[in-house]
């Protein structure tokens, strides 16, 4: 074949290898939302082949076996969830709550699959402890003044509102979507921030 056609076979490749991630995220999209449906690890290939607009062939050329799907779908979720940042100081915390909960809008089908089913807590958890530890140490500094009861206290809400869970319960509970619900927990912690520099909170030390 003559060399003037090798750009367009590359040209080709690429297409071909877009379409395949498309199609890949596209099966993927659709075993998470059986998993919301069936709030289990089970799920029907037949099913998400149909929710995909693909034939159930193309989804074992893509996931061999059940296992493979279920693993891929662990590294998905993962992948994009670990796009939450983690704070690394007092001052970041509200553009850090503003970031999440605009990856949590952007995403909100995958994760009310993370939040409602068996495999999304199986996620969650490997990610947790990570995401813990890195919002205590972020926010020491700015509760060193406290009783440590308090300063435990005081992490464990300010952590919580930045966790997916916090995000879905105002979506689902109160109807609190997009920028509204994201504009609202970074004030309500930017108020404890200022309540925690300024002094102007209940917790003392006793001495």
């Amino acid at each position: 074949m003559s060399p003037p056609n090798q750009p367009k076979r590359n040209y080709d490749n690429r297409q071909r290898e877009q379409q395949a991630a498309r199609t890949r995220t596209a099966i993927l999209h659709a075993l998470a939302a059986q998993l919301v449906s069936n709030n289990s690890t089970d799920f029907s290939v037949a099913e998400a082949a149909k929710a995909a607009g693909v034939t159930t062939r193309t989804v074992f050329r893509h996931f061999p076996t059940r296992e493979a799907m279920q693993e891929a779908m662990s590294e998905w979720v993962l992948g994009i969830t670990g796009q939450v940042r983690i704070p690394v100081s007092p001052d970041e915390f509200g553009n850090t709550v503003i970031s999440s909960y605009q990856m949590f809008e952007e995403n909100a089908d995958l994760m009310r699959a993370l939040l409602l089913s068996d495999l999304g807590r199986g996620v969650r958890s490997r990610l947790a402890p990570q995401r813990r530890k890195g919002v205590s140490d972020a926010l020491e500094q700015a509760v060193a003044k406290l009783p440590a009861r308090n300063a435990i206290a005081v992490k464990a809400l300010l952590g919580h509102l930045l966790t997916a869970e916090a995000w879905w319960h105002m979506r689902d509970a109160f109807g609190a979507e997009g920028d509204a619900s994201a504009e609202a927990v970074a004030w309500a912690a930017e108020l404890v921030m200022d309540a925690l520099r300024s002094g102007n909170h209940p917790f003392q030390k006793k001495g």
